[in-house]
């Protein structure tokens, strides 16, 4: 059993090297050196090889403007298309790079360039459009315009809104990247990321001008959920109708009965410096006074505006319900006021009525009395 089974597996492995040695491709033509090594083989189902050896030593036939189909294997590099200088000279060559287009150059090893005026001028990086530049290591540079600025790195896209200018020094019309490591963009069009297949939801970042995706003006953030960031730097908050459910009443006392036991506190961010402070609740405390939001780690600008709102609209009731008592108080107070006026008056009266005789009596008594005393005073002078 154990023969037969060795037989087998014998008789498939001669057979699966007889299938592979079939179906090797014929040589149509085959060039060889002096010493007999193949330098070009054309096969019988068209494809091309051409065997080098990585030797490290620069010897390129042609150097130069013109337009050729280079293949320059001491340096592993390949060249297609036209230059009108030295884009393509050995010193412009980088190791196992491409440049392909007009007037593109790969000088940077392993280095890509591709279109038009295209350079990828260090290791690793990569030119597509017209006018880029990679010359930052591991950089890209795509579009119309795009500069890595030697930022190793970075990626750079640029749309083709800008004219190039290379003699206006001030605004040449090139983005440039700022920073080690970075992605920048000039997308004056918008910048537009969908998150799902049918184009229904995502992200737009754009100037303004335009309408975005989701029916969104003068924003330059705008989603899909309805919320976005105005030209102005005013975030708004989606709060459509359409787009709201399971309503319930809200008590403005009760509101403002959990405001007042609410911890209000002023604190900084772990994450930002000492003496940038800010003012309001924790996110636990809030979600424990009100229930609202999806977590008890954030609070919802939503919710605090909401929460803010109802307690003014309570406090606005409360003022109101106030406002009338006072002026009814205050018509109360004038009630009274004219009906002690009224007294005083009555009261006025009568003892003005009731003094006169009084009066004419005291006079009557003071004028006897001064009479008397004059009187007394003569008969003692006549003595």
């Amino acid at each position: 059993m154990r023969l037969t089974f060795t037989l087998l597996c014998g008789s498939l492995l001669f057979a699966g090297i007889s299938i592979s040695r079939a179906q090797a491709p014929n040589k149509l033509v085959d060039i060889k050196d002096q010493d007999q090594n193949s330098k070009m083989t054309i096969y019988s189902n068209g494809s091309l090889v051409l065997p080098s050896g990585f030797t490290g030593t620069y010897t390129i036939p042609v150097e130069g403007a013109g337009t050729r189909l280079l293949w320059y294997p001491n340096r592993a590099a390949f060249r297609a298309g036209g230059v009108n200088g030295t884009q393509w000279d050995d010193a412009n060559i980088g190791e196992y790079s491409v440049a392909m287009g007009l007037n593109s150059r790969a000088s940077g090893n392993q280095a890509f360039a591709f279109g038009t005026n295209a350079t990828a001028a260090q290791l690793s990086s990569i030119a597509m459009g017209e006018n880029v530049t990679a010359s930052g290591a591991a950089s890209v540079a795509l579009g119309y315009g795009a500069h890595t600025n030697a930022r190793q790195g970075s990626f750079v896209f640029a749309d083709r809104s800008v004219a190039y200018d290379p003699t206006n020094l001030s605004n040449d019309g090139l983005i440039r990247a700022g920073v080690n490591h970075s992605a920048n963009w000039r997308v004056s069009g918008g910048f537009r990321i969908f998150t799902s297949s049918n184009l229904s939801t995502g992200l737009t970042i754009q100037s303004g001008a335009s309408v975005s995706n989701w029916g969104q003006s003068n924003a330059v953030i705008s989603t899909s959920t309805g919320a976005m960031l105005t030209t102005a730097g005013v975030w708004q908050n989606t709060s459509d109708v359409n787009k709201k459910h399971l309503f319930e009443k809200v008590s403005g006392e009760s509101v403002l009965q959990k405001i007042a036991q609410l911890d209000i506190k002023k604190w900084s961010y772990k994450a930002e410096a000492d003496e940038i402070k800010h003012i309001g609740p924790t996110s636990q405390d809030f979600y424990a006074a009100f229930g609202l939001g999806s977590d008890k780690k954030s609070i919802g600008t939503v919710d605090a505006d909401g929460v803010a709102l109802a307690g003014i609209k309570a406090l606005e009731q409360r003022t109101a319900q106030q406002a009338t008592e006072l002026e009814k108080l205050k018509a109360d107070n004038l009630s009274l006021q004219k009906r002690l006026e009224a007294l005083e008056r009555d009261n006025g009266t009568a003892i003005a009525g009731f003094s006169l005789p009084i009066s004419l009596a005291l006079g009557v008594i003071v004028l006897g009395g001064l009479w008397f005393r004059r009187r007394k005073t003569s008969l003692h002078t006549n003595n």
